[in-house]
């Protein structure tokens, strides 16, 4: 079973030893060599009858394949960018023709090949009309925000009904599509922003992002990284402000306004290392707070409120 983010396979590997009974394996880059090779020869053998991995793991040696399952199909993590390049859930579609097991992508929201070729009859298509256990559609509003005070990207109402949960003993999920503290570096005098020396082009500039509350510039793209100018390199005005809103500077709002509850961020700076994500979840337990996080956040996450 493939799975987008390292993240994610902690609460796998717990729910399939509870209810499969068997050994399961995980694979991933988070593990260190030793690991990595003792998952690796139990599947060799035969031993582990369940992998749980990030892409790599489609390379997985399987004498006694029975099924191939693609979580969340359409995820951007399965293509390998770098060194040699693949697609794992292609070349799960290959190994599994080749092996004579079937597939199951799932995907509550299909890529767009995905959707075609059900549609034109190539792969069956199942749909789940039916929530898991009791769970509802939840009731959604949308608020606008325009002409609206907002702090770090939120409104007042949303701050109100944040807390209104917390004291009621729930817990709040923050999700926001952007890791780091903002996405731009920006100097109000001339206009001059941070690019990466690495990936722009005379056509086209990456934008640096800014992490650890502004203290340094990153490339979300090839990892470069470099401290943030005292100064506008063009015009040495000391008039550099972040712009946008990140995880980091969610986080930081977060835990101003609401000191008396945990404040937790969820992405990748956090959850990178071993266990990362489980040690957090753990940290707030069933306890009211908030957790900020990126895409990972809604996927890994139960929350009662």
């Amino acid at each position: 079973m493939l799975v987008p983010e390292i993240g994610l396979t902690p609460q796998t590997l717990a729910r399939f030893r509870a209810r499969l009974g068997v050994p399961v394996h995980a694979l991933h880059s988070g593990l260190n060599d030793n690991e990595r090779a003792r998952a690796w020869t139990a599947a060799w053998r035969g031993e582990a009858r369940v992998i749980v991995g990030t892409r790599s793991a489609v390379f997985t040696p399987l004498p006694e394949a029975g099924l191939i399952v693609i979580d969340e199909e359409h995820d951007a993590s399965y293509k390998q960018q770098d060194g040699i390049r693949y697609h794992a859930r292609d070349f799960a579609l290959v190994r599994a023709s080749k092996l004579g097991v079937p597939v199951l992508l799932g995907s509550a929201t299909p890529s767009l090949e995905t959707l075609h070729n059900a549609q034109a009859g190539r792969y069956a298509h199942l749909r789940l009309r039916r929530r898991a256990g009791d769970a509802r559609p939840p009731a959604v509003r949308i608020l606008d925000v325009r002409k609206r005070p907002l702090q770090a990207g939120l409104a007042p109402e949303v701050l109100e009904m944040i807390g209104a949960a917390l004291r009621d003993g729930g817990q709040v999920l923050v999700f926001k599509n952007r890791r780091g503290y903002a996405p731009v570096l920006l100097c109000h005098d001339c206009g001059w922003s941070a690019h990466c020396p690495r990936c722009s082009t005379p056509a086209h500039s990456t934008p640096l992002t800014v992490h650890a509350g502004g203290g340094k510039l990153v490339c979300h793209h090839c990892g470069h990284r470099q401290a943030r100018p005292l100064a506008c390199p063009d015009c040495a005005s000391l008039a550099l402000q972040p712009q946008g809103v990140g995880t980091e500077r969610l986080e930081e709002l977060l835990a101003e306004r609401f000191a008396d509850w945990p404040v937790l961020r969820i992405d990748r700076g956090t959850t990178q290392r071993r266990d990362g994500l489980a040690k957090l979840l753990a940290e707030l337990g069933e306890r009211p707070g908030i957790l900020v996080g990126t895409q990972i956040l809604p996927r890994a996450t139960t929350c009662p409120t």
